[in-house]
């Protein structure tokens, strides 16, 4: 902190933290990694069908036909052969995060004062999936294949047809040929769980007044303006459909430096989805007033009136209003890449408007206008087979509805003779706004519903009243 002169100060900070433990917590999947091969159930009945239901167990044996043993290392690299399997990526470090701020407070007359601010972070080595379980799927194809057009899936002779450790794949005389172009033919998608390939950047800027409460009046008012950018491709939002798999194929670089057989994860470019959070909010407008009705016992009127001190006098009201834009969102159709992917995204029409005409009202879903949509399904296309489409992870043009909460409390203060009273109503959501959830299960492209917004997230008007005597 420094001092400029008596009224005018500069302070800054800066901290960075490490977050050893990478793993969603509580997370039963996440125990389940690397273990391939190593668990194994064991069905015992509980009574034999021919002796008219005689128990088959006993306390004393209760598993008379043994225990089915896991296969553990036995087969090596064979193990899980024919099907999906999971694994902890093991070339991450420790995520980290780089938090900083700088101020610019200048004191003014009438017990005021100004703040501009700028506050930012930096994250590196975060998990892609952000607070989700994300896995990057490394038995994805090398978009190239995608030129082999229709022939990239049709059914070709079975090489592993007949071998018996070959697993399901043992099954059938044909296969897709797609399937025996993955990196791993043998195994079907091989999920690297928590790749620390994330990163995420944050500035805002701040502009604050606020002034102590003095001739019955206070409160603060601040504006923030802020960009945040990210790359964690499955990070979830309430507000926002989102949290989709990595698109591992927009991104495949296999002459990355690191990608190697042993590191196939290293082949993909983390940074192609790197772009506006699902988090990001541009605007935010916070207003805290607190006043004092100018009535009663000291006030400027009715001081000497008992009427107006028990009617008018005493009062004081306070709030809390959040003003804010809405989130970005997120589109997908069904993938016809033909590179096994999770998902696919459409292709936006150029020069088309994102949004619907029409009031808040209008582009909600609801009983009174049951086909009404938030963004405009015109504005896309399908993306043809064997082609990516063009939209973003996260489109900004159209973000889900702004949220305006007001929050209120009002507080009569009451004196008889040397003990005090005081009743307080308390009201959260004071105007009964209703708040949604934008696109949520409708934003796959194609679906009948694309485009809705119907589900409410907010809470109605809460209203607490309490009282207190002092004596």
């Amino acid at each position: 902190m420094y001092s400029i002169d008596q009224n005018t100060i500069v302070r800054g900070g800066y901290g960075m933290y490490w977050a050893p433990w990478n793993y969603p917590i509580p997370d039963s999947s996440a125990n389940n990694y690397g273990q391939v091969g190593y668990a194994q159930n064991t069905i015992s009945p509980q009574s034999l069908p021919a002796s008219g239901g005689t128990p088959a167990v006993s306390i004393t044996n209760p598993f008379p036909n043994g225990l089915v043993q896991p296969l553990g290392s036995s087969l090596g690299s064979l193990t899980g052969v024919g099907t999906n399997i999971s694994y902890v990526d093991q070339n991450g470090t420790a995520p980290r995060v780089q938090q900083f701020s700088v101020d610019f407070q200048r004191e003014l007359p009438g017990a005021q004062a100004v703040t501009v601010s700028y506050v930012g972070s930096r994250g590196d080595n975060l998990s892609l999936g952000g607070s989700n379980d994300a896995g990057v799927n490394i038995n994805q194809l090398d978009p190239k294949y995608m030129a082999l057009g229709a022939a990239l899936t049709a059914t070709v002779a079975n090489p592993f047809f007949g071998i018996t450790s070959a697993g399901p794949f043992a099954n059938s005389a044909t296969i897709s040929r797609q399937q025996l172009l993955r990196p791993y033919p043998q195994f079907g998608n091989i999920l690297a769980r928590h790749v620390l390939e994330g990163k995420s950047r944050y500035n805002a800027a701040v502009f604050e007044w606020s002034k102590r409460v003095t001739h019955g009046w206070g409160g603060r008012v601040s504006y923030t303006y802020s960009v945040l950018k990210d790359n964690q491709v499955m990070e979830g939002n309430f507000y926002s459909a989102g949290g989709f798999n990595p698109l591992n194929n927009y991104n495949y670089i296999a002459s990355a430096p690191a990608c190697t057989s042993t590191n196939l994860a290293a082949c993909y470019n983390p940074d192609a989805d790197y772009t506006y959070s699902i988090l990001d909010v541009p605007h935010r407008v916070i207003l805290a007033p607190v006043a004092e009705l100018p009535f009663g016992r000291g006030k400027k009127w009715g001081s000497n009136s008992s009427l107006a001190e028990w009617l008018a006098g005493g009062w004081t009201l306070s709030a809390a209003i959040n003003l804010q834009a809405g989130f970005p969102l997120e589109v997908q159709q069904s993938d016809n890449t033909g590179t096994l992917s999770a998902v696919q995204r459409p292709n936006i029409v150029p020069g088309a408007d994102l949004s619907t005409p029409g009031s808040f009202e209008d582009r909600l879903a609801s009983a009174d206008h049951p086909t009404a949509t938030w963004i405009n399904p015109a504005a896309f296309t399908a993306a043809p087979a064997f082609t990516f489409g063009n939209a973003p992870r996260t489109i900004t043009d159209v973000r889900t509805p702004p949220q305006y909460n007001v929050d209120a409390v009002f507080i009569k203060n009451l004196r008889f003779g040397t003990q005090n009273a005081q009743i307080k109503f308390e009201m959260l959501n004071l105007m009964n706004r209703v708040q949604v959830r934008a696109l949520q299960g409708n934003n796959t492209f194609g679906n009948s519903s694309f485009g809705r917004t119907q589900l409410q997230a907010g809470f109605m008007r809460i209203t607490q009243i309490m009282f207190r005597y002092s004596f």
